[in-house]
């Protein structure tokens, strides 16, 4: 059936929004479509093994001695508890005076908390937190005795200011996360062909981009960025594009998902259910002892009714109508055509003589299609439309993908040619960079 085949074409790239089409007011709401970013531990343990050098600190420490830390092997980067954990190995040396200690070892161990600041970069938060085993509490050293942990840890502060922003450029220069948002929205602003059959064309209209905290678990580090935007889907030549603003800063939320509300009105044309009751009505026969062949039929609506009009012959010879109305059940969530009565307003002579017809089959012949037909192509918008969600192309190298786990239906109207009934779409979205 063309109609529902567009219908589910257009339902599929629908799945971006929170919107209504034309037909129930153009009214259009936001909904925010979600783009994870995230880095592996290792991967942040390769940046900063190429970018932290050998020397870490050489200077003076308490009670007159001088420390020198010297990183001694790779650093091990791991992600826990929203914290980045770092282990690196040095080798130490203390001196007094003419005295020196050997090399020894130990690793110096921090945490440090990344954060994403509103004009996008990263900046880091890094604290010491202590010592592997191995330094003994004491150590002689010319004639004092020293304790290297407490020397280390006088030292740690400038360790510190050392590594924070050699970290932060690293991060910067290796995440880019600007670079990354920046075209992205850009690219936001112009219409995209979403389906050539129908010339459909998907209309965002950028608002702001909102942002989760980092988070760091799992050796992982992820954070959540969301497109807020309206959207509209247009049918017939590419609409103007809007004029493109700059990257706006990140509003920072608690938390927000990716799921995705969709209110749009779906379109059953007459013509479509006429194709679907052909086969039980057309030329099939109705009745018992007495029985009648409906030769034709068409559909139309009359005071927000669908009235079907059948011409017959056998026992009775001439025009039938019967008048349904669907009937919403939102404790079901369904829609079903549960009364249909015929019309006996100008049914004349058959009222007298033709009552039988009125307890016959054919009410809950046409009443079981009606509703099996929209039942059908319901779920079969919801796999082709999660289907057609699979994968769709905004940009070079930027995705689209989501799935539809639910339709939800509310009211029906049957309007001149076609029974629109409000329909919501419940799932998932979110785009990916490749």
């Amino acid at each position: 059936m063309r109609h529902i085949r567009c219908l589910i074409c257009l339902l599929a790239v629908f799945l971006l929004t929170s919107t209504t089409c034309e037909a129930a007011g153009n009214w259009v709401q936001s909904s925010t479509i979600n783009l994870r970013v995230e880095a592996s531990a290792a991967d942040l343990g390769n940046i900063l093994n190429k970018s932290v050098n050998k020397d870490l600190f050489k200077g003076q420490g308490s009670f007159g001695t001088s420390v020198e830390i010297l990183r001694a092997g790779p650093i091990a980067v791991t992600a826990s508890n929203d914290f980045v954990n770092l282990s690196i190995p040095v080798q130490l040396t203390f001196g007094y005076g003419m005295f020196t200690t050997g090399p020894l070892k130990t690793d110096l161990r921090f945490k440090a908390k990344i954060n994403v600041m509103p004009d996008w970069r990263l900046k880091t938060e890094l604290y010491y937190t202590g010592l592997s085993d191995g330094l003994s509490n004491s150590l002689r050293l010319g004639m004092i005795t020293i304790n290297p942990k407490s020397l280390v840890e006088s030292v740690t502060l400038p360790v510190q200011r050392l590594l924070a922003p050699i970290i932060d450029s690293k991060l910067n220069d290796t995440v880019r996360l600007r670079d990354k948002i920046a075209p992205l929205w850009q690219d936001a602003f112009t219409p995209v062909l979403v389906d050539k059959n129908f010339n459909a064309w998907l209309k965002l209209s950028p608002e702001k981009i909102v942002m989760s905290p980092l988070s760091a678990a799992n050796n992982w580090l992820r954070v959540s960025i969301g497109l807020v935007t309206a959207a509209e889907i247009i049918i017939g030549p590419k609409p103007v594009s809007l004029p493109a603003r700059p990257l706006p800063q990140i509003q920072q939320l608690a938390n927000f998902d990716n799921q995705f509300h969709i209110q749009l009105v779906a379109n059953i044309f007459f013509s479509d259910l006429v194709t679907a009751l052909n086969p039980i009505l057309l030329n099939q026969t109705f009745g018992d002892e007495k029985k009648i062949t409906i030769r034709s039929f068409n559909l139309k609506s009359d005071e927000g009714k669908l009235v079907i009009s059948l011409v017959s012959t056998g026992d009775f010879d001439g025009e039938l109508t019967l008048v349904a109305k669907p009937v919403y059940n939102p404790q079901s969530n369904s829609l079903t055509f549960d009364n249909i009565d015929f019309d006996t307003r100008n049914a004349g002579f058959f009222v007298g003589v033709g009552g039988w017809l009125f307890n016959g089959t054919i009410r809950n012949v046409i009443k079981e299609k009606l509703n099996a037909t929209i039942a059908d192509q319901l779920v079969s918008a919801r796999l082709k439309a999660s289907a057609a969600l699979a994968r769709i192309q905004l940009a070079d190298h930027v995705e689209l993908s989501g799935t539809v786990k639910s339709l939800s239906l509310g009211e029906a109207v049957v309007a001149a040619d076609r029974l629109s009934l409000q329909v919501t779409a419940q799932g998932e979205s979110g785009i990916s960079l490749k």
